[in-house]
C-alpha cells in the first residue's frame, strides 16, 4: 500500500503556501501582496457564485426531470452507448472552445450524468474522456481559452504562432482520446 505525505487538498494548500514563501523571497511586499490577495478574492468570489448558480441550475434540472426526458428520447432513438458518448464528447469539444472547463462541467454534468448512467456507461471512463475532451477544446480555435492565457503571458508572440505551436499537442490529444474510446480498459487499468 502506498503512503503519501498529504492528501490532494492538503497538497494544494502546501503548494499555495510554498508559492507565497517564494514570492516573499523574491521581494513581493505590501502593495503587490495586497493586489494579489484582491485578485485571489475576486477570482474565488466568481468561482463561488458560479458554483452557487450551477447548484441552483442542477436543482431545477432535477426537479423538472429534463435529464430523464432526454434519456427517454435517446432510448426512443435506439442509439448505442458509444454513439451517445461520441455525441456528448462532441458537445463538450465545441463548448470547450468557448467556455471555461469548470463552468462547462458544473453546468452540464447534472444533465449528462443521468444519461450515461441510464445507458450503462462506466462513469469513471466517461469522466476521464470528458476531462480530456474539455481540455482539448480549450486548446483549439476559434477561441481556445488556454491559447489566450499563453498569449497574455507572452504578448510578443502572435496568436497564429501559438496555435501552430499547440497543433502537435492537439493531434496527440486526439490520438490519445481515440485510443481511450477504442480501448476503455486503458483509462481504468491502474485502478484495478
Amino acid at each position: 500500500m502506498k503512503t503519501t505525505a498529504f492528501t490532494p487538498t492538503e497538497g494544494a494548500s502546501v503548494g499555495a503556501f510554498a508559492t507565497l514563501l517564494y514570492a516573499l523571497a523574491k521581494g513581493m511586499r505590501g502593495a503587490q501582496l495586497w493586489h494579489s490577495v484582491q485578485e485571489t478574492l475576486a477570482l474565488s468570489a466568481v468561482v463561488f457564485f458560479m458554483l452557487v448558480g450551477a447548484e441552483t441550475l442542477g436543482y431545477f434540472i432535477s426537479v423538472s426531470r429534463i435529464s430523464f426526458s432526454i434519456t427517454d428520447l435517446l432510448y426512443g432513438m435506439d442509439l448505442t452507448p458509444i454513439v451517445v458518448v461520441l455525441c456528448i464528447l462532441a458537445l463538450y469539444f465545441v463548448l470547450g472552445m468557448f467556455m471555461d472547463s469548470i463552468a462547462m462541467l458544473v453546468i452540464t454534468v447534472p444533465v449528462v450524468y443521468p444519461i450515461i448512467q441510464a445507458m450503462g456507461i462506466d462513469p469513471v471512463w466517461f469522466g476521464i474522456l470528458t476531462v480530456l475532451t474539455v481540455e482539448l477544446g480549450l486548446m483549439t480555435p476559434p477561441v481556445g481559452m488556454n491559447v489566450f492565457v499563453i498569449k497574455a503571458m507572452a504578448p510578443h508572440v502572435g496568436l497564429g504562432e501559438i496555435f501552430k505551436g499547440v497543433a502537435p499537442f492537439v493531434v496527440s490529444d486526439l490520438i490519445r482520446l481515440a485510443l481511450l474510446i477504442a480501448f476503455p480498459i486503458l483509462s481504468t487499468l491502474f485502478l484495478l
